[in-house]
């Protein structure tokens, strides 16, 4: 455990001490993740919001991001495990039944608990608010890919275990769940949502390569981030990595409105009427993300 004064907060008050979290997703998926919270928030007009179905060292990594988590749980001793960690390293943390749950603690709270053993108790959240991110890895992962899929939530997905698709190599359990195999195979066939696929490679028998943990996947390891066409990062165009090539002000194209004047080019002579990058090309956009 270290002290990071420099580490994101979510509130007014110093948190007092920080984790240094790699969430169990894999690392690529980890790295875009890292990147997109480096922009994101700026575009935001309150911090981040996550649903986060199946609690744990992403969780952590979520709060420290500056993301408020509302974490649905259904394990007892997680549940005090994940709120324990979460309070003594300076959240202020919730914990309560699917039946007490209300969107108003979110708004007082940087991490809100719900023990839930059932989906369809909690079911009604997923689009009863507007979630910044979705995490699907934890109870009834068909059911809310469903949902997700069918109500086209505007949410960016964080999609763990892809290799739930795979009809190839060594079989696991996954391989007796065809329901969730389908339901996973149509969101990330479906052209109205965009999608970038990490994978790990397998380390067994210690032939792979670890993880930043030093972990090694013991067979063939894929997480996913979706988001629907219509979304913020859909304009914006993120790349493998989570960073933008569009800014906010090429969103709806805007930036193109004065470009034949600011950067000319003559299509005649195939020359530039000016130096290929005059003053006037640059938009001088405040980064807020350096």
């Amino acid at each position: 455990m270290t002290h990071d004064q420099n580490a994101p907060s979510i509130t007014d008050n110093a948190h007092p001490f920080r984790l240094r979290v790699v969430p169990w997703w894999t690392d690529d998926c980890s790295t875009f993740l890292n990147n997109v919270f480096k922009w994101l928030p700026a575009t935001l007009t309150a911090p981040p919001v996550t649903l986060e179905f199946g609690g744990g060292n992403s969780t952590l990594y979520l709060l420290g991001k500056g993301s408020r988590v509302v974490t649905i749980e259904s394990d007892d001793r997680y549940i005090d495990f994940i709120a324990s960690a979460a309070t003594n390293i300076g959240f202020k943390t919730a914990s309560v039944s699917a039946e007490s749950f209300s969107l108003e603690l979110v708004a007082h709270h940087d991490l809100v608990i719900i023990k839930a053993k059932e989906y369809a108790d909690v079911s009604h959240l997923v689009t009863a608010e507007r979630w910044d991110f979705i995490v699907n890895d934890g109870i009834a992962r068909k059911e809310l890919l469903s949902t997700i899929h069918q109500h086209q939530v505007n949410s960016v997905v964080i999609l763990d275990n892809v290799e739930y698709c795979a009809n190839w190599g060594r079989l696991d359990r996954s391989s007796a769940k065809p329901d969730l195999i389908k339901v996973y195979r149509s969101i990330l066939r479906d052209s109205q949502w965009r999608h970038y696929i990490f994978e790990q490679p397998e380390g067994r028998e210690g032939r792979g390569s670890a993880d930043k943990s030093g972990w090694e996947s013991p067979h063939r390891w894929a997480s996913a981030i979706l988001w629907p066409s219509s979304h913020l990062f859909a304009r914006l165009m993120p790349t493998q990595l989570g960073f933008p090539l569009v800014n906010s002000v090429g969103e709806l194209d805007a930036d193109l409105d004065s470009l034949a004047e600011r950067c000319p080019f003559d299509w005649s002579r195939m020359e530039w009427n000016k130096e290929p990058f005059p003053p006037e090309l640059d938009l001088k956009l405040q980064r807020k993300f350096d």
